[in-house]
């Protein structure tokens, strides 16, 4: 995949927690916990707590919750690119969020801030810059 990288800056977060949380307060939905997918969601999932003051949950203890509790939990990540982690959240039983989703993705979030047009590699500030233009967990070495 040879995709052109586009590195996100602070205000553009910021942007997003903003649409995405407003996007929620008017949803009928109501959350107990917000929990981030690790790594790529743990930044917008504790900044979207912040924001609409619900009590942030580690994703691995939210895990252990009663399945029936489960669709008071929000899990965010900060990209729907695959939808593969996502999906595995929805199949726990919790709701999804994302900061942005790719126009590509099998799954769909009950919410997300914008949707991604083009094939471009984003580059969140919370990681590397030199960082390749594939899910790192697709190129895991075995």
């Amino acid at each position: 995949m040879n995709s052109k990288k586009v590195f996100l800056e602070w205000g553009w977060i910021d942007q997003q927690v903003t649409t995405l949380g407003e996007i929620i307060k008017e949803s009928v939905s109501e959350f107990a916990y917000i929990s981030g997918i690790p790594r790529g969601g743990l930044i917008p999932g504790a900044y979207l707590s912040h924001y609409l003051g619900i009590k942030y949950i580690p994703y691995n203890e939210a895990k252990q919750l009663p399945i029936g509790f489960r669709k008071q939990v929000l899990v965010v990540d900060d990209i729907c690119d695959s939808g593969m982690t996502l999906l595995e959240a929805s199949e726990f039983g919790f709701q999804t969020a994302a900061l942005s989703m790719r126009y590509s993705s099998p799954f769909i979030p009950e919410f997300y801030s914008i949707k991604i047009e083009t094939d471009d590699w984003l580059v969140f500030p919370w990681e590397k810059i030199d960082s390749k233009t594939i899910q790192d967990y697709l190129d895991i070495k075995e």
